[in-house]
């Protein structure tokens, strides 16, 4: 007994010196562009006798245990990631090793060449970044530009609160001056440069979302002015998988989707398959969803070529609330709230939408029996559309010194919306006294009835608005390694496209026909339309593009500094078929006008420490007009239409540490020879105006913070302040509906010193990533906006003594939170389910999202404010299986 004490009192004693000849290496395995976790990565340590491992948490930590001291290779590996391995030495103490991965898929690489994603300590660029774990977890329902509202600069609203119609504003300017990528392909549209999110539904195969504010590292000539948002797709994975998820949601939201993925296959082959169903009653009243998407890339490795074909698509319909109305149409609380008057027959709610109503296409049987046919729903405002992309891409090796990506594209989009028209040409039919809703009946009852319209001609019907299109398009790029330190870019950007507009009857709602309204000179007035006849406008529009850059790019671990530069002509040609022809019988159409523009744009970056960054950049973008800006709605050409000048400059300071990341920039932009476009209704009939040659000016600081506060609490946060105003004076042009002047021509208009409306121009974001136990999260995001002035129409500013602002918007915020739980791999360890909800606008508080220029809203009178709100506490959802 006495020999046994002795012996156990040795072997506590030596416990500690035994537990101290272990030791562990820890860390974080994270995506190096957007500094998001990556949960699953796989952590591989060999040498010094062992070969062990372990994986990443739903937090993207590991920890590999029981190692002696001694040195290690560390590798970290995530799918559609690059491996990275780090030598990591173990002496008296445990080790810390954090990877940040890039990533690594065909796709992805490809579009490197052209799309130019940012990189920390690298680019001379303020940028934000995506990437796919914060997607699958915070995206919900939501359209994909909604989720950058946590981007400092970034102002997206849902705009009418249909699918798909959200819209995005970066530092002051529109989507239509923000370029837009997907795989490296610009998606703007040629003709007014817009952008249709609901032709796509891109958040279930988006890898990565970057948001490059300001002068971008995109190397093609893009119409750039606010940034660039770069959309890559999935690529073929390496590891064969299989991934279900269903959601539901409020308001009857329900979708099903599918994805597969092959892996790699024998001879360098793999394929990527998604598929999705998606139908929702929507939040605003009557705004249905009813959607499919397909997505699906092909690639092989052919010797030193990697090949891929993609294909994506979204046919898809929805309903609509085209405009926005007065205040207190939908609240009596808001309208008192800003000072507007309370409306007769208002007090509607924030959901509140006028263009539906019920119908009963009766017939009428002998001298006056009426027999039902069932009242059915009918929307007046709808949108159909089906854009299929396919991209073909071909990432070439040429040598360790060069390498080239060549993408050819087709985009072939067919649809467009719908809306009700009188004979008179007017867009606006009749509404029903009380509940402000489309008439549907009344305007039935008019022209089914037999008495006061012996012949049935149709007095108002619904018409689809038509806005198809055929585009081709290739760019090619190339990097040259001139040496360790110099990267010589060049390449060039062609583009082919064609868009069809008319309109077409689509519901005469009881009558026998309708008659051609004055715009159409071809057609007899006698004429007998019935459905699918053209009606109002016919007309095509050309543009043809063809552009080119090249950059020169010094890079050490120290310094990087580029300079680039982008030339680009484009031509435009209209062709209309409701105009008299010419002589030879031929369509009449305009000669070609084309106009050259370019930039220049220089930036360097320099790592001060290990931790610290310091970035500038200075350009000079001369852009050339939209299409839409350069013709009246008769075909005429406006005179003395130039390109815009826009000098931008921008200056960025960059903190990171593993636990701690920073970013603070400043930005001044001036935006030479604007044009801009609006119609009012303020009169009751529509009147189109354009105000060109003026100047804007915006100027501002953001800042990003992300920090690690424990392993299992992280912090993101956002600030953005700006100052956008209009300076100088423009020159207002005003044409009707029909396209005949209204007097006003080249009327001086005063905009000095007015701020810009249309989004808020100070930001505030706060957000949290919470895990209170292993494979659980919880992310609250506040947001809040301010000093926010309504959009307006530049037309009302005559007189310098008039000169003011529009209506500055009371401050909003906004509340969301997600949550999700993976559990535990079952079925012989191979399947994962994953759980995931999020709770929108929690607090169901109301705010204004948009404020319309169609009317008066500049006005002294809070009573013709015209706006949006958002949508009310809704939730989502959703359980996915991955195999």
């Amino acid at each position: 007994m006495k020999h046994f004490v002795t012996v156990l009192f040795a072997v506590l004693l030596t416990l500690p010196a035994v537990a101290q000849n272990t030791f562990s290496i820890r860390g974080r395995v994270i995506d190096k562009v957007s500094g998001e976790t990556l949960p699953g990565a796989t952590v591989q340590v060999t040498g010094n006798g062992q070969n062990t491992g372990g994986g990443a948490d739903s937090d993207g930590s590991y920890k590999v245990g029981n190692l002696p001291a001694g040195t290690y290779k560390v590798q970290a590996s995530f799918i559609g990631y690059k491996p990275s391995t780090q030598t990591v030495k173990i002496t008296t103490q445990n080790a810390v090793a954090t990877f940040p991965l890039d990533a690594d898929n065909a796709s992805l690489d490809e579009v490197t060449v052209v799309a130019a994603q940012a990189q920390e300590r690298s680019t001379p660029v303020a940028f934000s970044a995506v990437n796919e774990v914060k997607l699958r977890e915070t995206l919900s329902n939501r359209d994909l530009p909604m989720i950058l509202n946590e981007t400092p600069g970034v102002y997206a609203t849902a705009s009418g609160g249909g699918t798909g119609d959200s819209r995005i504003n970066v530092r002051g300017f529109d989507q239509r001056n923000v370029a837009v990528m997907v795989n490296g392909v610009p998606v703007n549209d040629m003709e007014n440069g817009s952008v249709y999110w609901s032709n796509w539904d891109l958040g279930d195969v988006t890898k990565s979302l970057q948001v490059q504010r300001g002068l971008s590292a995109s190397k093609i000539a893009v119409p750039s002015v606010g940034g660039t948002i770069n959309v890559m797709t999935k690529g073929a994975d390496a590891k064969k998988s299989v991934l279900a998820r269903v959601e539901t949601g409020s308001n009857n939201y329900q979708k099903y989707s599918l994805m597969l993925s092959s892996g790699e296959l024998k001879g360098g082959w793999a394929f990527t398959a998604f598929g999705s169903r998606r139908t929702s009653d929507g939040w605003v009243q009557k705004a249905f969803d009813d959607a499919w998407t397909y997505f699906g890339t092909v690639s092989k490795q052919a010797g030193r070529h990697n090949l891929s074909l993609t294909g994506m698509g979204s046919p898809q319909s929805h309903g609509q609330r085209a405009f926005p109305l007065l205040v207190g149409v939908y609240s009596d609380e808001k309208a008192r709230e800003i000072g507007a008057k309370v409306q007769v027959n208002g007090n509607k709610g924030f959901d509140y939408n006028p263009y539906w109503g019920y119908l009963d296409r009766y017939n009428i049987v002998g001298t006056n029996n009426k027999v039902s046919r069932g009242r059915e729903v009918l929307n007046e405002r709808t949108n159909y559309y089906h854009k299929p992309q396919i991209n073909f891409n071909d990432l070439w090796h040429v040598s360790d010194k060069l390498y080239i990506s060549t993408v050819a594209y087709a985009s072939y989009g067919t649809g467009g919306g719908t809306s009700g028209l009188t004979s008179g040409n007017s867009t606006t039919i009749s509404t029903n006294n009380v509940t402000g809703q489309t008439d549907f009946q009344k305007i039935y009852d008019d022209n089914y009835n037999s008495v006061s319209n012996p012949t049935r001609k149709a007095t108002q019907f619904l018409i689809n608005s038509v806005n198809s299109h055929r585009w081709y398009g290739f760019v090619v790029g190339g990097d040259y390694l001139l040496n360790e330190k110099l990267t010589l870019s060049a390449g060039v950007d062609g583009r082919d496209y064609t868009g069809l507009h008319y309109r077409e009857i689509r519901d005469l709602l009881g009558a026998d026909y309708a008659s051609p309204i004055s715009t159409d000179k071809n057609t007899p007035g006698t004429a007998r339309l019935g459905v699918g006849d053209k009606i109002g406008y016919n007309y095509d529009g050309k543009t043809r593009w063809i552009g080119g850059y090249s950059q020169l790019e010094y890079k050490t671990p120290l310094l990087s500094a580029v300079i680039s530069g982008t030339l680009s002509q484009v031509a435009y040609k209209r062709i209309d078929y409701f105009q008299l022809p010419q002589a030879d019988g031929s369509a009449q159409e305009t000669d070609w006008t084309r106009f050259t523009g370019y930039s220049v744009k220089a930036g360097a970056n320099y790592n001060l420490t290990e931790n610290d960054n310091l970035f500038v950049n200075v350009g000079y973008n001369s852009k050339v007009p939209f299409f839409n800006l350069l013709y009246t709605n008769n075909g005429r050409k406006y005179d003395n239409v130039k390109p815009e000048g826009i000098t931008s400059a921008e200056i960025g300071y960059g903190i990171n540490y593993p636990s701690l990341k920073v970013t603070l920039n400043a930005y001044y932009t001036l935006w030479a020879n604007k044009t801009t476009t609006s119609v009012s209704t303020a009169t009751g009939e529509a009147i189109y105006s354009n105000v060109r040659n003026v100047n804007a000016r915006h100027m501002g600081v953001e800042m990003s913070v992300a920090q690690e506060i424990s392993r299992s609490l992280q912090l993101n946060a956002a600030i953005s302040l700006g100052d956008w105003r209009w300076t100088g004076q423009g020159l207002l042009n005003q044409t009707k509906e029909d396209g005949t002047p209204t007097g006003l021509l080249d009327q001086p208009v005063y905009l000095n010193g007015v701020h810009v409306g249309d989004a808020a121009q100070n930001q505030f974001q706060i957000g949290l990533r919470y895990e209170p136990f292993r494979g659980a999260f919880i992310r609250p995001s506040f947001l809040l906006f301010t000093k926010y002035y309504g959009d307006f129409n530049p037309e009302t500013i005559l007189d310098p003594t008039s000169s003011s602002d529009s209506y500055r918007l009371p401050t909003s915020r906004n509340l969301d939170l997600h949550m999700g739980y993976d559990f535990k791999p079952t079925i012989h360890n191979k399947v994962r389910f994953g759980l995931k909800g999020s709770i929108l606008n929690v607090l169901n508080e109301f705010y204004f999202t948009d404020v319309s220029n169609r009317s008066n809203s500049n006005s002294a009178s809070l009573d013709l404010l015209q706006a949006f709100f958002n949508r009310g506490r809704t939730f989502t959802v959703g359980l996915s299986a991955t195999l």
